[in-house]
């Protein structure tokens, strides 16, 4: 049975916005898992070097470092370092192609947390200049805090109200 209370729409609307945008960043979890862990294998293995895997990511190669250094890759330079890894060529290719996969599916994740946030950030800018919820009752229905939700609104040029 559907509900003509303006303020019991809003709210079911920003249960639904959230929940998709929580499954989003769920999914973009998901796939950030076995990116990572494709990484830390091919730079283990030495598959290639650590500058070309990292072109094959959605990150530079300081943060590919970092990734790394997290899960205890023995770094190429230092000291008591060993004689520098030989790359092979259909190795490498094999580890890009991976690597770009799965940074494909990363990237696809990470625009729908972008289109979920916008969502959700246009119909809690909507609530808020309307008047149809308050701040409070607006971070109840949403995964952020009453300050956070005090941003979004304020980014957006919304009068300040409160409640």
């Amino acid at each position: 049975m559907a509900t003509h209370d303006p303020t019991q729409r809003a709210a079911a609307e920003l249960d639904k916005l959230s929940a998709a945008h929580v499954r989003a960043e769920e999914r973009l979890e998901q796939a950030r898992i076995p990116l990572q862990e494709a990484i830390v294998r091919h730079l283990r293995e030495r598959s290639a070097p650590p500058g070309k895997l990292a072109d094959h990511t959605p990150y530079d190669r300081n943060h590919v470092g970092r990734i790394a250094k997290a899960a205890e890759v023995p770094p190429l330079r230092g000291p008591d370092v060993g004689p520098p890894p030989v790359y092979d060529d259909t190795t490498a290719r094999m580890a890009y192609a991976e690597l770009d996969k799965l940074t494909a599916m990363f990237k696809r994740a990470e625009a729908k947390v972008e289109q979920t946030r916008d969502l959700l950030h246009e119909a809690i800018i909507r609530h808020y200049t309307a008047r149809t919820l308050t701040p409070g009752v607006l971070a109840d229905h949403t995964p952020y805090d009453r300050n956070h939700v005090g941003r979004i609104v304020k980014a957006a040029g919304a009068p300040s109200i409160r409640g």
